[in-house]
């Protein structure tokens, strides 16, 4: 099976071809740098700077490309965000609607942010949208693959949760502080985090190509955690104190508009449609999935995992 993926050098990218290219598949990279592609998603694959290059027919289409929106916003930054999404997605979509031979399957991304602030509310894939320009951009980013469903192509979107990995992303962010013991809580603590381990958000969207999963799905694992909870169980997985509180009103001096949207918001997700369709998580518990990321080199921890090609 021929898979073309955007996004393929960014952190979930890099494991998804991995583990592609384990299960002895072809795999082409849209990439704006070429030359790294080997370098990150493995020597089998093949690059290409734009879609008129691919040459055979793509059975599948991975869409992962954008721009990270985990830096402050300033309005230029806010459009880069939104370009890099949706003008990337309407091309590819343009793309796939002019091939003779269409893809079967298009897993395409989108965020925890779709849902907004929504408190303790319990978020399942049939919540409507929230506001801010996160959830406006996922809403967005979202119906841009509707001329794809309208042809009759199935379309799975993947509403992504914080992604655990010591190689990147928020929890990579946390770790100086918290190994400093300097680690604890923003604000009142009491916001719901929803997050999945590295392994399992590969896991997921495997699950959703053997599937066929056309519908919206949260990736998610199914404890989602307060924010005190997640700091607390971080800090114990370190042996340091939980002592230190960051306040609201610096983390809105530091990070702006972008700290209410994502470091405060309160987000409680469930998989529900992950859970319905036979996804077994193989990290569902928070304390598992530190413990297997943070777990000393030697022990049945990180460095095992990266061994298991996550």
């Amino acid at each position: 099976m021929h898979c073309l993926i955007t996004g393929g050098t960014g952190l979930i990218g890099r494991q998804f071809c991995a583990k592609w290219l384990e299960r002895g598949h072809q795999l082409t990279v849209l990439s704006r740098t070429p030359a790294k592609v080997h370098r990150q998603c493995g020597e089998a694959a093949h690059a290409v700077r734009e879609l008129q290059q691919i040459q055979n027919p793509v059975d599948l289409v991975v869409n992962l490309a954008g721009e990270p929106i985990s830096k402050r916003w300033s309005e230029a930054r806010k459009q880069e965000i939104r370009r890099s999404r949706l003008d990337t997605t309407a091309e590819l979509v343009r793309w796939i609607l002019s091939q003779p031979r269409r893809p079967r399957y298009v897993l395409s991304g989108s965020a925890v942010g779709y849902y907004g602030d929504r408190g303790g509310d319990l978020l399942k894939e049939n919540s409507g949208p929230g506001g801010g320009f996160a959830a406006e951009l996922c809403r967005d980013w979202e119906a841009a693959t509707d001329p794809l469903q309208q042809a009759g192509i199935c379309v799975g979107t993947m509403r992504t949760a914080i992604v655990l990995s010591t190689e990147g992303g928020a929890l990579k962010q946390m770790l100086p502080a918290f190994k400093a013991g300097l680690g604890g809580p923003m604000s009142c603590g009491e916001q719901w985090m929803s997050w999945i381990h590295e392994a399992d958000i590969i896991g997921l969207m495997l699950h959703a190509i053997d599937r066929q999963l056309c519908v919206p799905f949260n990736a998610c694992a199914p404890e989602p955690v307060t924010n005190n909870s997640f700091s607390r169980l971080l800090a114990k997985q370190l042996h340091r104190p939980c002592l230190m509180r960051t306040p609201a009103w610096m983390l809105k001096i530091l990070f702006g508009e972008m700290a209410e949207e994502l470091l405060l918001a309160s987000q409680r997700m469930e998989p529900r449609t992950a859970l319905d369709s036979g996804y077994s998580f193989q990290y569902p518990t928070l304390e598992k999935a530190l413990e297997d990321l943070l777990a000393p080199a030697g022990s049945n921890g990180s460095a095992q995992a990266s061994s298991r090609g996550h």
